[in-house]
Parts: structure tokens; C-alpha cells; sequence
């Protein structure tokens, strides 16, 4: 995957400053609901524009789709969401934010607003840090009894340790941390003449490994494997009905999810 060289400039200043966690923090929500949910998703310098683009159409069929609606209208004080892109230290974006959803109309109306919106960053990978801003958007002043969860969506495979023990704290908040990691299974380049690969291909800690002991947490807490950008939206449409429907049940699950050729 590779560096996005055109995203630079003011107009990328701009975008990566969009809403700032407190303004959002502070607005929106002036009613009950039965869920607050933050999908933050990473948009760093390893995905270029047509994973992107997958990606940001993945999150508007979820968001059309009968069987994410019905969920939807299951939870009867309706569910909010808030739609956040990051990459490093200091990009993290609010893109769409808070809305709640409660018919069919507003879910169409939030996927269809993230399909629309811009990148708004493409940067180094900074998830500690950015899990640490959504679990701010999070308060329980602001949602009260209601189950808050936060779904990670990225392809950071190891930050040496810095996201466990944010993790751990925000989960100590009450807050339940899901993923939906990318794993990359294409070879990398080349060293010495050979072929390198992703590290679950040495033998090494898989991508699945690092979500599983550093990210996830909380009851219920799962994780979604998905092996191909174009497969995004169905892995994002199970995740979702995981999520809307009833109460949490086992940690520690997982399923793969990848499109066929």
C-alpha cells in the first residue's frame, strides 16, 4: 500500500482538524439511546485511495443495508454514532457526528454523509492516542445507562505496546473496544532477493494476535478479520448486527471475513 503524496497543503490541515472532540463532545445528544457507538477508523498513510474509497462505500451499504436497519430499529430509543477518520499524532477528525438513528431515513442519511465526505488525513498510525479521543466522545454524562462501544477499524499491526494500556482504561470506563482489522497477506517487497512478508507469514505475531491482546476489551468484545479492502462492507454489516442486536455475549470471539476472487 502506499503514501498518499497529494494530500498535503492546507486544504489536509484543514480536514484533519474538521470537529474537535470537545465541540463534539459537548453537542448533539439531547435525548436517551440505547447505544453510543464510535466507529473510528484509521485512514493513515497505508491505505491508499482505492482501499479508501472501499472502505468509505463499505460503511454506506452497511448503513443501507435491511438487515442493518431492522437492527437498528430494534433499539427502541434509537442508537448514536459518530463516524471518526485518524491517523497520527494530531489527526483525528469527527467527520459525521452525532447522529442519531432511529427509521430508515437517518441510517441512509448517515452512510450516504460518509460516503460524500473527503479524507481528511494520511498520516503516520497514532491508535493509542486516537483510542484515547474516542473514549472521550464517550462520556457517561452524556449517554447515561447506555452501551457504549468504540469499533476500531485499521491494518496497525504492533505499536510495541502503547495501545494496551489505554485499552485497559478505557474499558475500565465501561466503554467495550471491537476491531476490524485488516490483514494484509500480499507479500511486502523483497530482502536479499527473496520474497518478504507480513509477520503472521514468519511465524510471528499475526495482525489478529495484536488486536486480540491489546485492543479489544470489555464484555462481549470481538473482532472481524478482513483479508480484503472490497470485503469491508460485509464484515462492517455483521460487526454492526453483532452490535445492535440484544445484550453482549462471549469475549474473545473473532470470525474472517475476505471477498472472493
Amino acid at each position: 500500500m502506499h503514501p498518499q503524496a497529494l494530500l498535503v497543503g492546507a486544504a489536509f490541515m484543514a480536514g484533519a482538524m474538521a470537529v474537535s472532540t470537545a465541540a463534539v463532545a459537548e453537542s448533539a445528544i439531547r435525548q436517551k439511546v440505547d447505544l453510543a457507538l464510535v466507529l473510528l477508523t484509521d485512514v493513515s498513510n497505508s491505505m491508499d485511495d482505492r482501499e479508501y474509497s472501499m472502505v468509505k462505500e463499505g460503511y454506506k451499504a452497511a448503513f443501507s443495508d435491511p438487515e442493518v436497519i431492522a437492527a437498528i430499529l430494534s433499539n427502541s430509543k434509537g442508537v448514536a454514532v459518530a463516524y471518526v477518520e485518524f491517523s497520527g499524532q494530531s489527526e483525528f477528525a469527527v467527520v459525521r457526528g452525532w447522529d442519531v438513528l432511529s427509521s430508515s431515513s437517518s441510517a441512509h442519511a448517515f452512510g450516504d454523509a460518509i460516503a460524500a465526505s473527503p479524507r481528511t488525513s494520511a498520516g503516520n498510525t497514532a491508535l493509542a492516542v486516537s483510542l484515547r479521543r474516542a473514549a472521550e466522545l464517550l462520556s457517561p454524562g452524556e449517554f447515561g445507562s447506555a452501551r457504549r462501544i468504540i469499533d476500531v477499524a485499521s491494518d496497525e499491526d504492533s505499536d510495541q505496546g502503547r495501545s494496551a494500556p489505554v485499552r485497559d482504561a478505557v474499558v475500565a470506563s465501561g466503554i467495550t473496544i471491537n476491531a476490524l482489522p485488516f490483514v494484509n497477506d500480499r507479500p511486502i517487497g523483497t530482502y536479499d532477493g527473496h520474497m518478504s512478508y507480513a509477520n503472521a507469514q514468519w511465524g510471528l505475531q499475526s495482525t489478529a494476535d495484536f488486536y486480540r491482546r491489546d485492543i479489544i476489551g470489555g464484555p462481549g468484545s470481538f473482532l472481524i478479520e478482513v483479508h480484503d479492502y472490497a470485503a469491508f462492507g460485509e464484515a462492517l454489516k455483521r460487526k454492526l448486527l453483532r452490535e445492535l442486536i440484544s445484550s453482549p455475549g462471549v469475549d474473545d470471539d473473532s470470525e474472517t471475513f475476505a471477498s472472493a476472487d
